[in-house]
């Protein structure tokens, strides 16, 4: 089953680029976003996962808009929190993205994947 969240897109500074300080650790405004989704997800009350797909898609204003790809870190360690588990066991999806939104969001989407054994 697929549990969706949506989150705002709160610009550029949620890039891997951008989103920690030089010295100092993650950015407090990229932190509290963070904080916001790990607190949805746990809010989710999903069962233990052994392994998950996550998927990012962006909802923007217009063409000037991120690499979905570059936003992956910042997603996956909050999710991470949210769910008690390592995101070396996620695969991360580039999700695709839309234009015309009036306010931008990302749909993060997260869903058990099944492990062979």
């Amino acid at each position: 089953m697929k549990h969706e969240i949506e989150m705002p897109y709160i610009g550029g500074i949620l890039s891997e680029n951008s989103y920690k300080f030089l010295t100092r650790g993650t950015k407090p405004f990229v932190k509290r976003w963070m904080r916001e989704l790990a607190d949805k997800v746990r809010a989710l009350n999903l069962p233990i996962m052994v392994a998950c797909n996550v998927s990012v898609h962006g909802k923007f204003s217009n063409e000037r808009r991120p690499d979905i790809s570059n936003l992956f870190k910042v997603v996956s360690d909050a999710v991470a929190q949210g769910l008690g588990m390592d995101d070396k066991f996620f695969t991360v999806v580039d999700n695709g993205y839309e234009t015309g939104c009036l306010d931008p969001v990302l749909v993060i989407s997260i869903e058990e994947r099944l492990v062979e054994r």
